[in-house]
């Protein structure tokens, strides 16, 4: 029996409707879900102790408050008719966490009902690599912080090129160009290096995986049943 509650699927997709989740950024959870829950399962046929549950939810709403860290927000490139309701939420979100980061935000909403859930979304901050008290230490820390690095918008892309446009669209994260040019020679390799890890436990190409890979996959298994 888990020693942690985790809230359900359903009640997690319940929580972004509560926290009125952009479609663009509940579509791209979703992707990292995909990923991260495939690459979990896989670990787990090699041996490996893992709580895909808790994969799964950690990623369903690691960007449940990504709002708060828009540098403006333009509702006009969120893709989706925009309501008063979402508005007056988003700016909610702004005011109460804007400055201290999503991941923290997220945390800070869900560490008293879900700490492990809670602790498991705090990880997966950009810079969290650098830092020995932060980083992704459990597999399931591992999974949800690369699999967020996999998915570009809503596709799972090579790593490589998920990197790059993160770099481009997030610069204004860092205090300055010399401090964003520091931490992409300090994080990126540390990214690649545990998608070799990952990659090395499930025994697949990890540019192989993609959405359509894992969706072939899932056809096979279940043919095979």
């Amino acid at each position: 029996m888990k020693e942690y509650r985790l809230p359900t699927r359903e009640q997690c997709l319940e929580m972004a409707k509560e926290y009125h989740v952009p479609v663009h950024i509940l579509r791209h959870s979703l992707s990292v879900a995909k990923l991260a829950v495939f690459l979990a399962e896989r670990l787990k046929e090699k041996g490996v102790t893992i709580d895909v549950d808790l994969v799964e939810r950690a990623c369903l709403l690691h960007d449940i408050v990504r709002v708060c860290d828009f540098n403006q927000l333009d509702c006009k490139e969120f893709g989706q008719n925009i309501a008063e309701q979402d508005k007056a939420k988003w700016e909610e979100i702004r005011a109460r966490y804007g400055g201290i980061g999503h991941e923290d935000a997220a945390y800070d909403i869900l560490r008293e009902e879900y700490p492990a859930l809670a602790l498991t979304i705090k990880k997966h901050r950009y810079t969290a690599m650098l830092d020995e008290a932060e980083k992704p230490d459990t597999w399931e820390e591992k999974l949800v912080y690369y699999a967020d690095m996999r998915v570009m918008h809503d596709r799972i892309v090579p790593l490589e090129e998920r990197l790059k446009e993160a770099h481009k669209r997030n610069v204004f994260l860092h205090a300055t160009k010399i401090d964003n040019e520091s931490n992409i020679a300090a994080v990126d390799p540390l990214i690649h290096r545990l998608e070799e890890e990952i990659f090395d436990k499930v025994g697949l190409n990890p540019v192989e995986v993609t959405g359509e890979f894992i969706d072939s996959y899932a056809n096979k298994m279940r043919r095979e049943r």
